[in-house]
């Protein structure tokens, strides 16, 4: 019997140190970024359209396009969610010229001293850029144009894993596109007033 509990207490003792060792549960994959937790924005228009000008390229140091949740398509969320089409005649148009996330390397210490430090290896910078325009066919007929531009960034540990990595990445999208909601809203606000249904 005593063997039995040596038995038992070493396969506990394993099991235990390769949990504690085992890196860190991946972002869950089907995880994503909305915004109907926000009132949406009814606006006196007979459209609402989205023109997405921006091409990723693909390589680095772009990331956004190793990433199923990119600032683009949470741009398209935003417009679905937060804004509403409530008239007769106008439109608007949401034209995004840039929605990029890049990945920048950081300098650590070299030498005996940087063995002992966490440093930060990666900053990640994103970047959306955006018009909104305005066009009432009349009559009178009128235009109105604005650009905004929301930016974020984050810094990532040089010991952080590549899920620590990947969640990274999502947080600093869903900080962008809290900047870019933000600041778009404020815009219209100020803007737009006559154009919002209250």
């Amino acid at each position: 019997m005593r063997g039995f509990w040596v038995v038992l207490g070493t396969v506990l003792s394993v099991g235990m140190l390769s949990a504690c060792t085992s890196a860190p549960p991946a972002p869950p994959t089907e995880i994503s970024i909305t915004f109907q937790h926000r009132v949406p924005i009814a606006l006196n228009v007979a459209k609402i359209e989205l023109v997405d000008r921006y091409q990723p390229t693909l390589r680095s140091p772009h990331v956004e396009h190793l990433h199923k949740v990119t600032p683009s398509t949470v741009i398209r969320a935003w417009v679905d969610e937060r804004l509403r089409a409530a008239g007769t005649r106008g439109l608007i148009t949401l034209i995004v010229e840039e929605a990029g996330v890049v990945e920048e390397p950081v300098s650590v210490s070299d030498g005996f001293g940087g063995l002992f430090r966490d440093e930060v290896d990666t900053r990640l910078v994103g970047v959306i850029r955006a018009r909104f325009e305005h066009i009432d066919v009349g009559p009178p007929g009128a235009s109105h144009s604005v650009e905004v531009i929301a930016e974020a960034s984050a810094e990532v540990l040089e010991s952080a894993t590549l899920n620590e990595r990947d969640l990274a990445y999502f947080r600093l999208v869903e900080r962008l596109v809290g900047e870019f909601d933000r600041v778009l809203t404020a815009e219209i606000e100020k803007s737009l007033t006559p154009l919002i249904i209250r």
